[in-house]
């Protein structure tokens, strides 16, 4: 973790605090002085026409944003709940690290597909795809507002992908990627076509 030094006042000089919190101005003003007056109204101004960059609206700065924390909640509540359903259905179906499966993809026009075996899957830091926000907004899972938020706020956050995927691992070399011309291929959930919902023909075949 980086070094943060502590902010030196530009009025005062004093390390520990900014000057638009200067004790010495709000002394000074309290006193009567007109110029130090001037100055706490100045600030107090500059504060309520601060404009939020997260939410837009002014009065406060992103750190003091009530919509993030609340768009926050919304944010962990739907990954947790993606997550969760998403490995519940892959196990359901059989994928575990080691399974054998014949994958097709719909680039790929081979008819046995390529043979290959499930290596990872990968469930941490991955936020839900559009299907399945869309479905879940539909059967009234979440509200529109609710998934405003979640996207609002997941446009924030650096470290996450989206979509659950699991990892293939061609057994003869080729038959993965996007022309097939690879071994290894990050295959998203929703390429699966495994819930329940989603009526589109399945892309593999879980062979053991």
């Amino acid at each position: 973790m980086g070094y943060r030094s502590s902010p030196r006042c530009g009025h005062c000089y004093q390390t520990g605090h900014a000057r638009n919190h200067c004790p010495e101005i709000k002394k000074r003003a309290e006193e009567g002085s007109d110029y130090y007056k001037r100055i706490l109204q100045e600030q107090k101004d500059a504060v309520k026409n601060r404009k939020c960059s997260y939410c837009s609206q002014t009065g406060h700065n992103r750190r003091a944003c009530q919509k993030k924390v609340t768009d926050g909640y919304s944010f962990r509540k739907i990954l947790n709940d993606y997550s969760k359903e998403a490995s519940e259905v892959l196990e359901s179906k059989g994928f575990t690290i080691g399974s054998l499966v014949r994958y097709r993809s719909y680039r790929i026009r081979s008819e046995n597909g390529a043979l290959a075996v499930v290596t990872k899957i990968e469930t941490k830091n991955k936020t839900p795809d559009w299907d399945w926000q869309n479905k879940r907004m539909r059967d009234g899972t979440y509200t529109e507002d609710e998934l405003h938020a979640f996207n609002r706020y997941s446009n924030e956050q650096k470290d996450y992908e989206r979509s659950v995927a699991i990892m293939l691992e061609s057994l003869s070399g080729t038959g993965l990627g996007y022309w097939g011309e690879d071994s290894k291929a990050w295959i998203a959930i929703e390429d699966l076509h495994i819930y329940e919902w989603d009526n589109s023909s399945s892309s593999y075949e879980l062979v053991s």
